[in-house]
């Protein structure tokens, strides 16, 4: 008899987070995708940038190129932050406002600076998370290695501005430790100015940048898992309230408040269950935000 957990989080602001280009002449060897009960083995790649950092595209173009060797077992997060993510008010361009809240407590707690970087499943912490774009596909064929423990899925559906998700996780081995679970946002298709070497690119398409985190609490009350159990975590949503959030973020940070225009039909969920004690993240999952 499965165990059945149900969490429900009403939580709309969660204030931290704790969140060569191809082709390539590594060997990838016979990397066989894990698949346990149907779920599959999944690799988030955080990728740190800015739009006034002329390198960063070099970075958002590797973790395309890897998603392409890999298909949807990559999934990306493009977090602005630091100074390049800092808008040019008033200048005529560069003056959409990218940051987060989330996207700067993570920088902070996991000590990005120089940009562009990134981090693969979070592996190495606290010495050796750090990843320039060229150690990332390294980094994600040895997680793709890695048995599952938990299997992640998303039901999703908005209807205006209010939604609901769900988060299904089973439990594909016996497990002990201090998980904890984020799901957060992410918008694609964005079209807005970047520099990109030394061109500044008025219609850049920006892909898989953070926009809000809805949760990141504990996976269950328990720290003891068996193979079989379910948690059943939902939660509820404005997206007007969360848009307004990164607005009102933005005019206290000196961004004059441009952190709108949202568009629902590019919007992603992300959900990943990490180790609270090793910050490493164990399985990751997306899906559209009205699926």
């Amino acid at each position: 008899m499965k165990n059945i957990i149900t969490l429900f989080s009403f939580i709309l602001i969660i204030t931290s987070c704790d969140v060569v280009e191809g082709p390539y002449e590594i060997d990838t060897g016979d990397v066989t995708p894990t698949d346990t009960n149907s779920y599959v083995k999944k690799i988030l790649i955080e990728d740190f940038t800015g739009h006034t950092c002329s390198n960063c595209p070099t970075a958002a173009r590797e973790l395309e190129a890897i998603h392409d060797l890999y298909g949807d077992q990559i999934i990306g997060m493009a977090l602005h932050v630091s100074s390049f993510a800092a808008p040019w008010v008033g200048a005529g361009k560069f003056e959409y406002d990218f940051r987060t809240q989330w996207g700067n407590s993570c920088s902070n707690f996991f000590g990005i600076s120089a940009l562009p970087s990134g981090m693969v499943n979070r592996i190495g912490y606290p010495n050796e998370h750090k990843l320039g774009k060229d150690e990332w596909l390294a980094a994600a064929i040895t997680e793709l290695e890695k048995e599952i423990d938990f299997g992640i899925s998303i039901i999703s559906d908005i209807n205006g501005d209010n939604g609901t998700i769900t988060i299904n996780t089973e439990l594909l081995n016996d497990v002990n430790g201090d998980y904890k679970l984020v799901v957060c946002l992410t918008e694609s298709n964005i079209i807005n100015w970047q520099k990109d070497g030394t061109e500044d690119v008025e219609n850049y398409e920006h892909n898989h940048a953070l926009r809000t985190v809805l949760i990141d609490e504990n996976l269950s009350t328990s720290t003891s898992y068996t193979m079989g159990d379910e948690i059943e975590t939902a939660i509820t949503f404005s997206l007007i309230t969360l848009e307004q959030t990164n607005i009102d973020y933005s005019t206290t940070e000196g961004g004059a408040g441009n952190a709108g225009g949202w568009n629902a039909e590019n919007i992603s969920v992300i959900a990943y269950i990490y180790d609270n004690t090793t910050k490493e993240i164990a399985q990751v999952e997306d899906a559209h935000l009205n699926n």
